[in-house]
């Protein structure tokens, strides 16, 4: 039997989070595992499952060669069932220094999310959801073993292998998750000979990797895989203020920023976009067409695009840092009472938006996206440059908008062709 170790490094962005039940703080309805050290974790079979989809996806598929077959549905299933000649074994996470020179430690950020009301367009009421994520980035060192008795791994298994791009924990549509995998080192070991015993039996743990996996697949098959370009990319500019809220109580409400830098997550940007792109749809094919429900229907074409309960989306929105932003200036407020139309008492609040500044949205396709996806997005934009549409809160009050530096051009109208009928195929406005 041969033995082949594999090291993989893997360069991780901020904002991952692999989930775990949260008991240790009844407010946290998303935590993070930790090991014993505190320390955000990130176990084996979380990446067994993504190594597994993207040896699904290759010509012809080399998941069951590779890693086994799926759990049996049935007892004649159960007959035709191998394990998994592939071990992920675990994975050692290194974050990257802190800015300024510090030490090397993770960052655990505490953030709010909210569902969008689909009738009303603002915060669902009683839908706040706080969650935990790591806000660090840095490498993740990868460990696998693949034992064969009769196929050792090829050449083009290694190669295959190379090709993967893994994906961390949750929220991989709302820019969650997001790694690069940047090296991969092999060796193969065969205990039953000689050298093999003895390499084996004076090695253990990393130090047999270190003495086995000395190889490394070529650069530029790797190099080749990791083609970054965005399936769509605009640039805006904040018009006015922006304030994405952030989780954590205090006497100023301000925004959500990582590290030193203000930003606005990629779940900010998929519930509203995918709120105006429901009511679109409802504009234009009547209040059928689109889901109206919190969670979504699973049936509607809005939830084949975005996602829902039962499937992921086919976009994955990414987060936005915002450029070249004017100091934080705290806004005094104060409610109004209805009876008097005086100040209310207990009512006085601040504020502190960001004030100007550039942002880059960018979508990443996961999957095939239909043509008029891309064309319906055009005119969410297109209405977020003409102040239809704000981001963060306090859109009615001043803040939130935000304009194209290049402005769209003239789009199509509106037109999906599963909600098209023989008898209307015309658009009924300008969308």
């Amino acid at each position: 039997m041969t033995i082949t170790l594999m090291v993989a490094a893997v360069e991780v962005e901020p904002g991952w989070a692999v989930g775990a039940v949260p008991l240790a703080d009844p407010v946290v309805d998303r935590d993070l595992l930790l090991d014993a050290s505190g320390q955000p974790w990130i176990p084996g079979c979380s990446l067994a499952g993504s190594l597994r989809a993207h040896l699904a996806a290759a010509e012809p598929p080399a998941d069951v060669r590779i890693m086994g077959g799926r759990p049996p549905r049935n007892q004649a299933q159960a007959a035709q069932c191998t394990v998994s000649p592939l071990w992920v074994l675990g994975a050692v996470f290194t974050p990257h220094p802190a800015a300024g020179g510090g030490g090397a430690q993770a960052t655990v950020e505490t953030v709010g999310q909210t569902a969008v009301d689909r009738i009303r367009g603002a915060a669902a009421p009683g839908s706040l959801r706080i969650s935990r994520v790591v806000g660090t980035g840095g490498n993740l060192t990868v460990y696998m073993r693949h034992d064969s008795v009769a196929d050792p791994l090829s050449a083009d298994d290694l190669e295959l292998i190379a090709d993967w791009q893994p994906a961390i924990g949750r929220d991989r549509t709302r820019g969650g998750g997001r790694a690069s995998l940047t090296q991969l080192h092999h060796g193969t070991i065969d205990p039953a000979t000689r050298d093999g015993a003895t390499t084996w039996l004076t090695h253990t743990g990393v130090s047999l990797f270190d003495a086995v996996a000395t190889h490394a697949v070529a650069t530029q098959t790797i190099a080749r895989t990791h083609d970054d370009k965005a399936w769509l990319e605009e640039e805006f500019e904040i018009a006015d203020g922006l304030l994405i809220g952030a989780s954590s109580t205090g006497p100023v409400a301000r925004s959500r920023r990582r590290g030193a830098r203000p930003l606005i997550p990629g779940s900010a940007w998929k519930g509203v976009i995918r709120s105006r792109v429901e009511f679109i749809i409802r504009s234009r094919y009547g209040d059928d067409a689109a889901c109206q429900q919190q969670t979504g229907c699973g049936t509607c074409v809005v939830c084949a695009v975005f996602g829902h309960q039962g499937q992921r989306g086919v976009l994955a929105f990414r987060d936005s840092r915002i450029e070249d932003s004017a100091p934080e200036t705290e806004c005094t407020h104060v409610g109004i009472d209805r009876v008097t139309g005086g100040a209310k008492d207990a009512l006085l609040f601040k504020t502190a938006p960001v004030r100007g500044g550039h942002l880059r949205l960018r979508i990443d396709a996961l999957g095939r996206v239909e043509p008029w996806v891309r064309n319906t997005l055009g005119h969410v934009l297109r209405d977020m440059h003409d102040g239809l549409v704000g981001v963060g809160s306090r859109s009615t009050q001043g803040l939130g908008t935000l304009r194209l530096t290049n402005p769209l051009g003239k789009l199509e109208p509106v037109i999906i062709p599963r909600l098209e009928s023989a008898d209307d195929k015309e658009p009924r406005d300008d969308r």
